[in-house]
């Protein structure tokens, strides 16, 4: 393990905000819905509205060309399934993994880790109670404690563990929390610890571990299949089987020529399949805000709650949220050069394509959010577009950091950033429809600035000293947002036990990941760096030990 400094952890380097889009799990079929499917139970919508309210048939004998027996079936390799799997085999479990796609799914790179055994060399407090408190407050109340609390108490060793259990095949290197300089909140007070898997090949500070994470999750499964894992790639999961409402003993899963693969698991299944947020039905169902035109960040296109939608059929409770509303803004990920989308939540004075001002501009600011709050007023206007605009005097928000200001200049010179003498030259540049709105809307801004006193959206008057647009030049800054995750759908216990619906656990299934409800809020809790892959990462291998009978084991 190599420990880092702040500068070798990122920090200073222009790293962009990157754990909004870490992805809890990835999931494992690319249809957008699914009528294969099996179950002899499970909830159904009388009237058929949506596709997943019909269960379907399970495929017939002579559609199966292939039968294994296993302990531990995983359904879905990413940051879910890849760490049980690789967990499973090394405690000698004979376990199957199967997932749609050719390679793990490592779309991500950060694992954050509380409770862990650096807390004491970085001078880091773990406060269970408070974390909970803290959660449960910022979360609206809409994450499970106790699943996200056991998850808390265990990461620190168990992602030790699978770091350095894979360290042989592919190097980490970890940090406090303080050190990732993400442009959005930076702490002067380190919560946790936060690893990284990067690609020895690359030199630039993101590139290094946004390109080594799904390199990381290769080489942990070739691991796996050496300690004896069997791995079916492009072989995503259909249906689950359950035998007259008994537990859960296995799943078909479709190969590439359109056969079935039959898994007999005599433990238990984890359903590590990810999210839906790829799926326009489940959205318009849960989430219609992110539903439409709105780009996505995954490059895997399988965000379609196949996971949900199996569980459900064999009679898993229906979560009816709310979901996390998983949005981001498209620069945050350009890593190869420096992206304004650093300062997305900074309460400059933001304005819609017409030219109106929309928003309080401080609601993403406090310590526990992201960009996920902007996003979700940003996404509501034209284009799902918001605009930033400030003049000379930039650098008063941006705390006079001359690596902040320089970086700044930087996006100016390259026209990521426009910039103009006069409203009405800017105006023109970014293309506004009603030029003559914006100069009006700017006027009023400022007089609000003057007075100290936002009475139109009530941003706190230290922000108006230094956000008036008066001091040429002016610049803009554009955030179009996409869409990167929700979570949520299937019901657990702390153990990763599916629920039913009276909150009973059916035997032999369990979940992990972005598929498991009550891990976030509305909103990605920003101060817990890395929580996604943390979630699901813990999550994981905890299913496995319980399945084993290790529970009350440490990693």
């Amino acid at each position: 393990m190599k420990s880092m400094s702040r500068r070798g952890f990122l920090a200073g380097a222009g790293m962009m905000a990157a754990a909004a889009g870490l992805a809890g799990c990835a999931p494992q079929s690319p249809e957008a819905s699914s009528n294969e499917g099996l179950a002899e139970t499970g909830t159904t919508n009388q009237d058929a509205r949506w596709s997943w309210s019909v269960v379907p048939e399970p495929p017939s004998a002579d559609e199966i060309s292939e039968e294994v027996d296993c302990e531990i079936l995983v359904i879905g390799l990413g940051s879910a399934g890849v760490p049980a799997t690789v967990y499973a085999a090394a405690m000698g479990a004979d376990v199957v993994a199967v997932t749609a796609s050719a390679t793990p799914e490592g779309e991500g790179a950060y694992i954050g880790a509380y409770n862990s055994k650096y807390n004491e060399q970085y001078g880091i407090k773990y406060d269970p109670a408070e974390l909970r408190s803290e959660y449960a407050y910022w979360g609206f109340g809409s994450n499970n404690g106790d699943v996200t609390g056991t998850i808390w108490d265990r990461s620190g060793n168990a992602v030790d563990w699978f770091a350095e259990y894979c360290n042989d095949v592919w190097k980490f290197e970890c940090g406090p929390d303080s050190v990732i300089n993400e442009g959005i909140h930076i702490r002067d007070t380190a919560t946790h610890m936060v690893y990284v898997f990067p690609d020895p090949d690359e030199e630039q500070a993101q590139e290094r571990v946004y390109n080594g994470f799904p390199k990381f999750l290769q080489a942990a499964c070739d691991k796996a299949e050496t300690k004896g894992a069997r791995i079916f790639y492009s072989t995503p999961a259909r249906q689950l089987i359950r035998e007259d409402g008994g537990r859960v003993t296995g799943a078909y899963a479709q190969k590439e020529d359109g056969t079935y693969l039959k898994v007999n698991a005599s433990l238990g299944i984890v359903l590590a399949t990810g999210d839906f947020h790829q799926n326009d039905e489940m959205l318009e169902a849960w989430l219609p805000l992110m539903r439409g035109d709105l780009q996505t960040r995954n490059p895997y296109g399988t965000a379609q709650g196949d996971g949900q939608k199996m569980a459900w059929w064999v009679g898993a409770a229906q979560d009816s949220g709310p979901f996390n509303i998983g949005l981001c803004w498209p620069h945050d990920f350009t890593f190869a050069q420096n992206s304004p989308s650093r300062w997305g939540s900074l309460p400059w004075l933001r304005v819609n394509i017409a030219g109106y001002r929309y928003t309080n501009e401080t609601i993403g600011s406090h310590e526990w959010y992201s960009t996920s709050p902007m996003c979700m007023i940003d996404v509501k206007q034209p284009g799902h577009t918001g605009y930033q605009i400030c003049d000379s005097k930039f650098g008063k928000m941006l705390k006079d950091d001359e690596s902040e200001i320089a970086i700044f200049n930087d996006c100016v010179e390259r026209g990521v950033i426009w910039q103009a003498d006069t409203i009405e030259e800017l105006a023109e540049k970014v293309g506004f429809t009603d030029p003559e709105r914006l100069v009006e809307t700017v006027k009023r801004y400022n007089e609000v600035c003057a007075s100290g006193s936002d009475t139109d959206f009530g941003v706190p008057s230290e922000y108006l000293a230094y956000s008036s647009v008066v001091e040429p030049p002016f610049y803009c800054m554009h955030r179009e947002v996409l869409k990167q995750w929700t979570d949520g759908g299937v019901n657990t216990n702390r153990y990763g036990q599916v629920l039913d619906a009276e909150c009973e656990p059916i035997e032999g299934l369990y979940a992990a990941g972005n598929i498991r409800s009550g891990l976030c809020g509305t909103h990605y809790l920003w101060k817990s760096f890395g929580s996604n892959k943390l979630n699901a990462t813990t999550g994981g291998m905890l299913c496995v030990k319980h399945m084993l009978g290790t529970w009350d084991e440490e990693f």
